[in-house]
């Protein structure tokens, strides 16, 4: 009797062991089994020049890599070819075969349609049930900023992507600048007015500010990656802003108005074709060509120009170090002295890139998991300034770049950071970025303060994501006959081959100038209307 008990404890107690070690497998063996099962995206991405340098992917950059680990869900990237003509070409083949990544940043401005359009042809998905309850970061950054979610909206209210962001306040960053040692080899004080514009131009003309013993200088030019210098015009307003007005679309209280059609266009063409007839405009401006351009600059034949605070006045001041060669980045000229200048190079923290979710993910939360964290206070130090003790340090609370990205004796400082993060990207750029690097010279830091002194009152917000997919399409084909004939006339009207102002008027209206208007007029009363 005693044996037979025994034998039955030890049968139940073998029977609970058993029961006890099913639980245990199932409460501990399975997570690892999912762990090996880990969620994979993927995300096409264009490629920055700085981070080719260094990688063949973004999986190899290292806020990726600390991204991924946080969040732990892997990223496979893809990239198109660096030319952005080829990566546009790779785009438009991507969505005409349906072949969408999970995720896909881009420049949605740049979809035939609009942002809007891409959610109506079902690439992308909208973000407004998803946003709140799966990305928080971005969700409280969008409810302190309620100006730049108005930005990052459809005509129709839809949130359509994690936007490319750029902290406020924004610096300038593009302008007219002198060579300051000819100012002050010819005792010229820095120019205000479009007066003394001219003055000083002419100065350079007839003065021989190089010393070479030659009349060979080229007052003024241009420097902007165009085939036409209007657009260097319609990007910065210089000159033309000394008659409040631009040289393409902007508004005076509300009514959107386009340059060309008001009368103070023709004050501001009839100043230029005066500094092309009297030699002062550098005729390589007809073709735009950069290398020429920059060629003579460094050669010291010429005087002025219109260019990038970084990439030119930087790598100039740069490369002609130990000379008597130094810039000054003056203020946007007015009519009068000491005017306030209504316009000038102007910027917006949101211009239409952003990483949408294609209607291809299935795993919609990780997506949103994996994106938001760059908006988190985390995500945002690891994504501007890559790793702590490695690229970055924390002094007194703010971050600041290592002596192995400001001071690399073999890349420039944006090339070294972009061995780290990508520059641009899904995520607040902090102004960080354009005190420490952009602006890094003294003559920078001034060039940008002078810059920013206009107001950019009759600046348009950026409306152009509040136009409906008919009237992106309408005013595309508008826009090409219109600026197809502009860029000839500007050119001509320039160089003083052509001055039938009432006629070059009668042409635009003709080719639906005033439908373009209106079309921005709904397109900007409506931003205006959404809260």
């Amino acid at each position: 009797m005693l044996r037979k008990g025994f034998l039955k404890v030890t049968v139940i107690y073998l029977l609970f062991s058993f029961f006890c070690l099913t639980i245990f497998n199932s409460a501990f063996l399975t997570p690892k089994a999912e762990a090996a099962t880990k969620v994979t995206l993927t995300y096409w991405v264009p490629m920055g020049a700085e981070q080719a340098l260094h990688y063949k992917s973004y999986n190899e950059l290292p806020c990726y890599q600390i991204l991924q680990k946080k969040t732990g869900i892997k990223i496979v990237f893809k990239h198109p070819p660096l030319s952005s003509s080829a990566a546009n070409d790779q785009f438009n083949l991507m969505i005409a075969s349906r072949q969408m990544t999970d995720i896909i940043e881009w420049g949605w401005n740049g979809y035939p349609g609009g942002p809007q359009k891409a959610l109506l042809d079902k690439v992308i998905i909208p973000l407004n049930n998803y946003i709140p309850k799966y990305a928080p970061n971005l969700n409280n950054y969008l409810k302190k900023n309620p100006d730049i979610k108005k930005m990052v909206s459809t005509v129709d209210g839809d949130l359509y992507c994690f936007p490319s962001l750029k902290e406020l306040p924004i610096d300038a960053y593009y302008g007219p600048q002198v060579r300051k040692d000819w100012l002050k080899k010819l005792n010229i004080d820095p120019p205000e007015t479009v007066d003394e514009w001219y003055k000083m131009l002419k100065a350079f003309k007839l003065n021989d500010p190089n010393g070479n013993g030659q009349r060979d200088e080229r007052p003024f030019s241009i420097l902007r990656g165009a085939s036409n210098p209007r657009a260097a015009f319609d990007y910065s307003s210089f000159l033309v802003g000394a008659w409040g007005i631009k040289t393409d679309f902007f508004q005076i209280n509300g009514k959107v108005k386009y340059g060309p059609l008001e009368p103070q266009f023709k004050s501001f063409m009839s100043t230029l074709a005066k500094w092309w007839k009297e030699g002062l405009i550098d005729p390589d401006v007809l073709t735009m060509d950069r290398k020429v351009i920059e060629a003579n600059v460094l050669s010291d034949k010429i005087g002025s120009w219109l260019g990038l605070i970084g990439g030119q006045m930087g790598t100039y001041l740069t490369v002609k170090k130990g000379t008597s060669f130094d810039l000054i980045g003056v203020p946007y000229p007015s009519l009068k002295k000491g005017e306030k200048v209504k316009i000038g190079q102007n910027e917006y923290p949101f211009t239409g890139r952003g990483a949408a979710i294609s209607t291809n993910c299935k795993n919609i939360e990780a997506a949103c998991k994996v994106l938001d964290w760059a908006y988190s206070k985390e995500g945002y130090l690891v994504m501007n300034f890559g790793v702590q003790g490695k690229s970055y340090v924390i002094k007194n609370g703010r971050p600041l770049y290592t002596d192995e990205i400001m001071n690399n004796p073999k890349l420039g400082p944006k090339e070294a950071l972009g061995k780290y993060v990508p520059i641009l990207g899904a995520f607040v750029q902090s102004r960080e970025y354009s005190l420490q690097i952009s602006f890094l010279l003294p003559q920078q830091k001034e060039a940008s303060k002078n810059w920013s002194k206009v107001t950019n009152e009759i600046a348009l917000p950026p409306i152009t994501l509040f136009l409906t997919p008919e009237e992106s399409n309408r005013l595309a084909n508008i826009l090409n006959t219109v600026n197809t004939f502009y860029d000839e006339m500007f050119l001509k009207m320039m160089t003083g081959k052509y001055n039938n102002y009432d006629s070059f008027v009668k042409t635009l209206k003709r080719m639906k100038i005033d439908e373009a208007i209106k079309i921005y007029q709904n397109a900007y009363n409506r931003y205006m209307q959404r809260k």
